[in-house]
């Protein structure tokens, strides 16, 4: 009778997890980083004032297979020479992943909200660490030096068909710039150029996506000839397991 209820909870499991792991490498640039590289840099920041965000795309693994995205990993380079705070908070009042299929527009998955003083979110599936506390270097803005934050957001669990491009964003709303009546600040994307990054870039294509505030497609963005020497993606990585659709095979056990 025990072999029975085994046989009918394999049955009833059609999906078998594996463990997470990391499927999007594209992280931070390991060489060639800010001015001192002259025309070699490989490190870039992109922001889109007020009229939106920069997103990007990436795909998993190869068509036919399923995937869960447990978390995802990006960087962000707020600040300028005057206004360069010690936290997060200080620049924006919350966080947010954006996500969609392939060619669609994005809708926020996951958002949290920032205070004043501090790196934490109020959802504890974001994580805001500085990068640049753990040995990043900082990030040199025309001859300003600014830190780096890391933004995880985890227990996503967003299922994906292997092969397909999926688009994201990671964008916050800025707080009031102080002694200005309707400035904000900017959301900057950390992002690098993949030949240049010496480290590895998976699926970079050099092609970023531009969105609106209410996360409609605008177009794609190169970085080359709009403000940069070449071109540029956004440094993401992508933690997921794989599911098995297959069934195991009956037991023949009595």
């Amino acid at each position: 009778m025990k072999s029975n209820y085994i046989f009918l909870f394999l049955l009833a499991a059609p999906a078998i997890a594996q463990q997470s792991r990391v499927v999007v490498d594209r992280g931070l640039p390991q060489a060639n980083l800010n001015n001192v590289s002259g025309p070699s840099r490989s490190n870039v920041r992109w922001g889109w004032d007020d009229a939106g965000f920069l997103g990007d795309s990436f795909a998993i693994g190869a068509p036919g297979e399923r995937w869960v995205i447990d978390s995802v990993r990006t960087w962000v380079v707020p600040g300028n020479a005057a206004y360069a705070h010690q936290h997060l908070g200080n620049f924006y009042k919350d966080v947010r992943l954006y996500f969609g299929g392939p060619g669609e527009d994005l809708t926020p998955r996951i958002t949290g909200q920032l205070s004043v003083d501090s790196d934490d979110t109020s959802d504890s599936r974001i994580r805001i660490s500085e990068a640049t506390r753990e040995g990043t270097l900082l990030y040199d803005d025309f001859g300003a030096s600014l830190r780096i934050w890391q933004v995880e957001f985890s227990n996503l669990e967003m299922a994906v068909e292997g092969g397909s491009h999926y688009r994201f964003g990671v964008w916050g709303l800025g707080r009031s710039v102080p002694g200005t009546e309707d400035r904000t600040y900017t959301w900057y994307n950390h992002a690098s150029n993949a030949r240049l990054s010496v480290s590895q870039q998976d699926g970079a294509d050099g092609k970023m996506l531009l969105f609106n505030g209410a996360g409609r497609t605008k177009g794609e963005f190169n970085a080359e000839g709009n403000g940069w020497d070449k071109p540029a993606d956004i440094n993401v990585q992508i933690f997921a397991h794989r599911v098995d659709t297959q069934r195991r095979p009956p037991s023949t056990k009595k």
